[in-house]
């Protein structure tokens, strides 16, 4: 008994210096704890293993954020960006080049000299149907003809207002000044036309064709009326206030009427044109001074059958039977014109009178034409000859 009072004793002073002792780390790691066994009175020690302290970081404290006074700010120059070059768009491809106009000097069939080489103004044309005959083409006849201008008597039934007028825009675009455009009136009441002239300054130069003789088509007819009605005095007047010329064919018996609108409109330019007022001619211009007259298919004229370009009903007609009687239709010619001609060598003007049919535009219709034209020229005297060829018709297009 004594020997175990004494151990004990001696364990427990262990205990309590052990438990004085500050705790190192590795101790704290494991503690022993003790246990008493009741069933051998033995006091056992058994390590046991402590959970784990984690510790929890505190939160951060707010950091007090003192307002510094702000900086100058220092402007840096921008950075220049270099671009990067764009690759040009791809060259469209070139259109197509039209087929140049072959000017090679067309042949004379008739020895007839002398002969006029000079330029030519045609102060009559009619519009021809331009998807049979382009504007193109027509240029290049007047290119082969020598030929520097015309007067194109613009008309077109089968287009809307808007659409004729788009049309005409474009003929005169393609033209680069080569047709000056007549618009013909029967179209149009006096207030469209008015209009036209406000909206489309410069795309007309004048009204006509005014054709007042039966042709059998009243859409581009005003027959069987006169000129000097109401409703045509109204036109000349517009014409005189625009300073337009104003291409009237007058029907036989109308000389009076004629007379008529002359004195009216002393102001206004009148083109005539047509066999039926032809033996009047040169009593008008003796009196009036505003009168003009266009010698043009007349010139391939038959006696007793009519100009040879409008009784032909085809190309092969008409070139056959200029061929045939070339110097009887010059000779004729001769005898209708020249003295008139030189009488009032600045009213008379050189033309075609080609129409709507499109062999009128035929190459071999042209050359026979010309050929014809020149010969005739030539005959006129010398100091006439240019002026009845091209500047009688300038002349008669210049504004006052």
């Amino acid at each position: 008994m004594m020997i175990i009072v004494t151990a004990a004793l001696i364990l427990g002073g262990g205990s309590f210096w052990y438990y004085e002792q500050p705790a190192s780390p590795k101790e704290l790691a494991s503690q022993t704890q003790v246990i008493t066994d009741s069933s051998s009175n033995e006091i056992a020690s058994i390590p046991v293993e402590q959970p784990q302290t984690i510790e929890i970081p505190k939160p951060a404290e707010k950091t007090i954020v003192q307002k510094e006074t702000p900086k100058a700010v220092v402007t840096q120059p921008p950075i220049k960006s270099v671009p990067i070059p764009t690759p040009p768009p791809p060259t469209p491809a070139p259109a197509p080049t039209p087929p140049a106009c072959d000017l090679t000097p067309r042949p004379k069939q008739f020895n007839n000299t002398p002969y006029y080489t000079g330029q030519l103004f045609d102060a009559h044309l009619h519009v021809p149907n331009l998807s049979e005959v382009s504007v193109r083409n027509l240029l290049c006849t007047f290119d082969k003809e020598k030929t520097k201008g015309s007067i194109v008597f613009y008309w077109n039934g089968q287009l809307s207002f808007e659409k004729r007028l788009a049309e005409a825009e474009s003929i005169r675009s393609a033209s680069s000044g080569k047709i000056r455009l007549f618009v013909a009136p029967v179209q149009y009441n006096l207030k469209e036309l008015g209009d036209i002239e406000i909206a489309h300054k410069g795309l007309f130069t004048g009204y006509g064709e005014m054709a007042f003789y039966n042709r059998g088509d009243p859409s581009q007819s005003y027959y069987p009326k006169k000129p000097d009605e109401q409703q045509f005095l109204d036109i000349y007047a517009l014409a005189e206030k625009n300073d337009f010329v104003v291409m009237v064919h007058p029907d036989r018996g109308q000389e009076q009427a004629v007379e008529n609108i002359l004195q009216k409109y002393p102001n206004a330019k009148f083109h005539f044109h047509g066999d039926e007022i032809e033996s009047a001619i040169i009593g008008l211009m003796d009196k009036y001074p505003n009168v003009y007259y266009s010698i043009d298919a007349a010139l391939s004229r038959l006696p007793y059958s009519g100009d040879t370009l409008h009784v032909s009903g085809t190309e092969e007609a008409y070139t056959s039977r200029v061929k045939q009687n070339f110097d009887a239709m010059l000779n004729g010619a001769l005898n209708d014109w020249k003295a008139k001609i030189e009488k009032h060598p600045d009213r008379f003007t050189w033309g075609t009178d080609r129409g709507g049919f499109t062999w009128h535009y035929g190459e071999e219709v042209s050359r026979l034409f010309e050929e014809l034209s020149r010969s005739f020229i030539a005959r006129l005297d010398p100091a006439v000859q240019e002026k009845f060829a091209y500047k009688n018709a300038e002349g008669l297009l210049q504004k006052r």
